[in-house]
């Protein structure tokens, strides 16, 4: 009964404390059924109840997969079994280390191999990385002032840990409580005074805005293209009149070598016009390739500038870091976010904001979207996203959303509009990088390393004849 209710009660919070509208508070609790039962009942059962429980729940996100174009059904697969067998493997180390009266050990291990494990796999995925325990924690800002020190994979470590402590109270209540108390302070403490921070900045007002409808790379010199631009110069021309800054989506229109030209004239009219920065990206096939790139033209009549996507699985890759003219506003594109550079090199060059035409499948743009909160929040970074299908968003540097709406299905333009002020830029994570995800990996190696070495002294021990071992498992 006791392992039925384990299973279940972890199944259902971690499927609606993950995946792609997540409930933040939940996804703090959602480990500790397991985590409670796993010392109480053999190895075989733990981990079957362990990975069970996380691969069911990640049944959120498999309808998504199936049809996505960002996550293709074998990757869906993929990111399934790998968090199902990460969290195996911490709850393995939990129960063994538990078992043998390290209690501290046992709860530091849980987010340690999970971190660990992530972040190998996220070093080698050409997608990157999105939908993260600690993206579920947007909306939660005092936590998410971990990142700027420890990055994304601080505030992971954070979200996994909480529970194992709980889970481990019970073994060392003392140890355990001073240690969960001096956690709870340090980085709440953190969190309050780095969000009290004010700043003298202005704060200009920015747009995000995405045509509900509009398909993929529209040709420049179609009439459906000559529409949509229309359609974009009047949302743009009716914003209010101290918006300084406007994003479009990513791949809002098509060119060729031949038309490229038109939609540079068009856009820097329509800027000069509105005496408002426009970025907007575009799909430019040239020489059998495809290129995606935007298009940023100032509004003070500064020549435009162009950035090529830095990471894709279609188009050629650029590597040049773009910033509008005259300002310390970087530029990407959509997938760039699930990598934690261009953001940080931007940081490091003096960036305080980054303007990011996206494009996602219809359920991910939530997800999606605040992977780039995260991203600013690394590195003191305010963020307007546009997402085609997706969300529209404007985030502050310290992770706040300032403005947030999904974009509709009606013919019409989405649009959100905030004052924002430019972040602080270079933070300690900028400057010190994912120190965290190598710490959770010599801890995840440390925890192994002594397991086994244990393990081989007891073996060893046995062989020659001495009971030890016995009588240390029988008293705990």
């Amino acid at each position: 009964m006791w392992t039925a209710a384990a299973f279940a009660a972890t199944a259902v919070m971690l499927y609606f404390g993950t995946g792609l509208t997540p409930l933040a508070w939940l996804t703090w609790f959602a480990p500790l059924p397991v985590l409670l039962l796993a010392p109480k009942v053999s190895l075989r059962t733990a981990l079957l109840v362990a990975f069970g429980s996380y691969l069911a729940s990640t049944s959120n996100s498999w309808a998504y997969y199936a049809h996505s174009h960002d996550v293709p059904l074998p990757a869906g697969i993929g990111i399934s079994l790998g968090y199902s067998i990460a969290f195996a493997a911490g709850v393995w180390l939990f129960r063994t280390w538990v078992l043998r009266g390290r209690p501290l050990l046992a709860a530091v291990s849980v987010p340690a191999v999970w971190v660990a494990l992530l972040y190998l796999s996220a070093s080698v995925n050409p997608t990157g990385i999105s939908g993260t325990l600690a993206g579920s924690q947007v909306g939660v800002p005092v936590v998410l002032q971990t990142a700027s020190v420890a990055g994304a994979w601080g505030v992971e470590f954070l979200v996994m840990l909480a529970p194992a402590l709980l889970a481990a109270l019970r073994f060392a209540p003392v140890r355990v409580t001073a240690v969960t108390v001096a956690l709870t302070v340090l980085v709440g403490g953190f969190g309050l005074l780095r969000l009290s921070a004010s700043s003298s900045a202005p704060a200009p007002r920015v747009a995000a805005m995405v045509h509900d409808t509009a398909p993929w790379g529209v040709d420049i010199t179609s009439p459906e293209g000559a529409r949509l631009l229309e359609a974009y110069a009047g949302a743009i021309g009716a914003l209010p009149a101290d918006v300084t800054t406007v994003v479009l989506p990513e791949a809002a229109f098509g060119v060729d070598d031949n038309s490229l030209p038109t939609l540079r004239d068009k856009v820097i009219t329509l800027a000069a016009a509105q005496k408002r920065t426009v970025v907007v990206g575009y799909l430019r096939r040239s020489g059998g390739h495809k290129y995606n790139e935007l298009l940023a033209v100032p509004g003070d009549g500064q020549p435009p500038v162009s950035y090529l996507k830095h990471h894709d699985l279609e188009s050629v890759l650029g590597s040049d870091l773009v910033f509008v003219p005259g300002t310390h506003t970087a530029l990407a594109i959509c997938m760039d976010v699930n990598f934690p550079d261009p953001a940080r090199d931007y940081a490091a060059a003096g960036a305080t904001m980054l303007l990011i035409p996206a494009a996602d499948n219809d359920e991910d743009g939530w997800q999606h979207a605040h992977t780039a909160v995260l991203r600013g929040a690394e590195n003191g970074l305010s963020v307007v996203w546009a997402g085609r299908f997706g969300t529209a968003m404007i985030a502050d540097g310290r992770g706040r959303v300032l403005a947030e709406r999904h974009v509709g299905t009606s013919d019409d333009i989405t649009v959100v509009v905030a004052a924002v002020r430019p972040g602080s830029g270079d933070t300690p994570y900028t400057k010190i990088g994912n120190w965290a995800a190598w710490l959770a990996i010599a801890l995840t190696v440390v925890a192994a390393g002594l397991l086994i070495r244990r393990r081989h002294m007891a073996e060893t021990s046995i062989a020659g004849g001495s009971e030890q071992p016995v009588r240390e498992e029988a008293r705990v």
